[in-house]
């Protein structure tokens, strides 16, 4: 029986944040281009460790709650998978763990090239009250934002506010924690609130109309190279939740935005840039958000041509980067479990009807297992407080059904099987908490 050769690798690449399918698109992208992935996480079983694209994973501290421990384990780490000749070496941060890296690039550059843009430049735009500050002093058009310290900051700030408004933390990503406020008291107990979880105001943002838009980008040294745009199909939760299916847009009437707030700030690397919009020629893109790190969205952006792990390591590694090939206008992706859930969602639109539902969900799945689609579509429409006729389930079912029939899904990997295992996280998080974990909210 003859030997399997040993893969010649043409690089060595740490990718973070093993749990998420953000980190499998990356270690996709890398390991099909020969770059040997090492997966880690600070939990042991992830869905980088069942990906036949990782070679072997690690288990570090969790960085949230003690952060010099989680930098000096990381730092050993990064020194015992150094490999032993010339190979260019990067350590890629993924998700909330970019912005804490990038502060300490010193400690790890003798070692490893680090594919986070520079802190300074991050903390321009992160958090969220210093976005606001930044596209002030740059000219960039965002809503009108307030951020009170207190109760009585907040009294004299009343009488400016047109409502509706928005209350969103100062930190957070993917719509957590983002809600509405139709009145001053109901402000007032949101502004409560935060208070009594974070010991710290949120910020009062005016309503933005329009549609969600995502412009992703990659910058070398304040010089835009890559961008692409998708818009939010369907979301979970429907109100402020992630994309659960996409479609890839225009970015024309985004990118000079991100070329008026990241040129500026010599922005080196990726980001992601969240918008308001209606689509209107006449009218201006407002932005909302800028996250400094990757995105659920990743594997839309990769299929529709703009493949943002390659092209963000080889900025890691030659310090330059070649402009992608167009994108591909009107693609379209879905997650499919979270699609399915969006999609029932938006037809049954009460949260008591949600509730029945949820009940009645395994049956209506066995059904649909054994290809009962009549009972299934009953058992929904049973479900509904507005008790709607099959004939009105099934219309409005198969509306979203069809729609979806030509979105690829970004979850399974037909040459990648074992990573069912890993998305099992995602599931768990649903079954045992009824929501999903935080990364896999972020736009």
């Amino acid at each position: 029986m003859a030997r399997r050769k040993k893969p010649d690798y043409t690089g060595r690449c740490i990718v973070m944040h093993g749990r998420s399918m953000m980190s499998l698109v990356i270690a996709h992208s890398l390991g099909k281009r020969g770059i040997e992935v090492i997966g880690c996480d600070d939990a042991e079983f992830t869905v980088l460790s069942f990906s036949r694209y990782v070679k072997t994973n690690f288990v570090h501290p969790r960085f949230d709650q003690d952060p010099d421990r989680f930098i000096d384990d990381l730092v050993e780490k990064v020194k015992r998978y150094r490999p032993d000749d010339d190979r260019p070496y990067v350590l890629m941060p993924v998700f909330w763990e970019t912005d804490l890296i990038a502060r300490y690039r010193s400690r790890f550059e003798p070692y490893v090239t680090v594919a986070a843009p520079m802190y300074d430049s991050i903390t321009r735009v992160h958090p969220k009250d210093h976005l606001a500050e930044t596209a002030r002093d740059l000219g960039v058009a965002v809503p009108r934002t307030w951020h009170p310290r207190d109760e009585a900051e907040f009294d004299a700030l009343l009488p400016k506010l047109r409502f509706p408004v928005m209350v969103k933390p100062t930190d957070g990503t993917g719509g957590r924690g983002i809600d509405r406020a139709d009145t001053p008291e109901q402000t007032r107990r949101l502004l409560h609130r935060a208070w009594t979880e974070q010991r710290r105001f949120p910020l009062v943002q005016e309503f933005a109309p329009g549609d969600d838009y995502c412009l992703t980008v990659l910058f070398e040294n304040g010089v835009l190279k890559a961008s692409m745009a998708y818009r939010n199909i369907h979301r979970f939760p429907a109100e402020s939740g992630a994309g659960s299916m996409r479609e890839t847009v225009s970015d024309e009437a985004l990118t000079q935005v991100a070329v008026d707030l990241l040129g500026p700030l010599n922005w080196n690397g990726i980001a992601e840039l969240d918008f308001r919009w209606d689509g209107r020629a006449e009218s201006a893109p407002l932005l909302l958000e800028v996250n400094t790190r990757f995105w659920a969205g990743l594997f839309q952006s990769v299929d529709s041509g703009v493949d943002f792990p390659w092209l963000l390591y080889s900025l890691a590694v030659n310090g330059t980067v070649e402009s992608p090939v167009p994108r591909a206008i009107g693609r379209k992706t879905k997650t499919p479990g979270l699609w399915m859930l969006s999609a029932v969602r938006d037809v049954v639109t009460t949260e008591k009807d949600y509730e029945r539902l949820r009940i009645s969900w395994q049956e209506v799945m066995a059904r649909i297992k054994d290809k009962d689609l009549r009972t299934a579509f009953a058992t929904i429409a049973q479900s509904t407080e507005k008790k709607r006729s099959l004939r009105e389930t099934l219309s409005a079912l198969r509306r979203v059904f069809t729609e979806a029939r030509s979105a690829r899904n970004d979850t399974f990997f037909r040459d990648d099987p074992f990573v069912v295992f890993g998305v099992m996280y995602i599931l768990g998080s649903l079954i045992r908490h009824r929501r999903l974990p935080p990364e896999f909210k972020s736009r």
